[in-house]
């Protein structure tokens, strides 16, 4: 029996993770957790307490599905300690993890983006360009070879070709991440 992955789609909001987690998803027949389907009613003023636990939902979920040997996708920023979370639950399930980091090299297609989805969809929940720069000061940066990098200002058909090919070989042959001797589950942020 293959061992299973655990894929997490890392990347602040409007850099593309949702697109290609989910199309993904759907091409490999695997279930996807979003943090987005977690947090569906996120009070005002919302905390980092809040998002601990939302991710801690998350990775439990997770968690759960490697025990049975199946393969997930994760969807969600990971801002920091969280992805060295995903890291220690990989390994303790004899799964291989898949960091796949989404970012977008021209801030100026991305806020047109961000700003553009905001309009259109009309809703609170959605990230404000505004409130993405604000999350981007606690964004903890992803160490080179750690992860798969992926710039959304490049073609669509070109980043999922990237993903897939990554998803799907038998070793991505990545540095481990470096786990923070303060690591404490459920306590993410920084």
């Amino acid at each position: 029996m293959l061992r299973p992955s655990l894929i997490i789609f890392s990347g602040l909001p409007g850099t593309g993770k949702s697109t290609l987690s989910t199309r993904l998803a759907g091409h490999l027949r695997l279930p996807i957790l979003r943090i987005d389907d977690i947090a569906l009613q996120i009070p005002p003023g919302a905390r980092t307490d809040f998002w601990d636990t939302q991710i801690a939902i998350l990775l439990r979920l997770a968690e759960s599905q490697l025990e049975l040997g199946v393969s997930v996708i994760l969807d969600s920023v990971f801002m920091a300690y969280d992805r060295h979370h995903a890291q220690q639950i990989a390994r303790a399930q004899n799964a291989t993890f898949r960091p796949i980091y989404t970012f977008v090299s021209d801030n100026a297609l991305w806020q047109e983006r961000v700003t553009q989805r905001y309009q259109e969809l009309n809703d609170e929940v959605v990230a404000t360009w505004e409130r993405i720069q604000h999350q981007r000061q606690s964004f903890l940066p992803w160490e080179q070879d750690t992860a798969l990098f992926v710039d959304s200002v490049q073609p669509l058909e070109e980043n999922f070709a990237s993903v897939l090919a990554f998803a799907t070989q038998p070793d991505p042959s990545l540095k481990p991440l470096t786990v923070p001797s303060n690591l404490v589950p459920g306590k993410y942020h920084l």
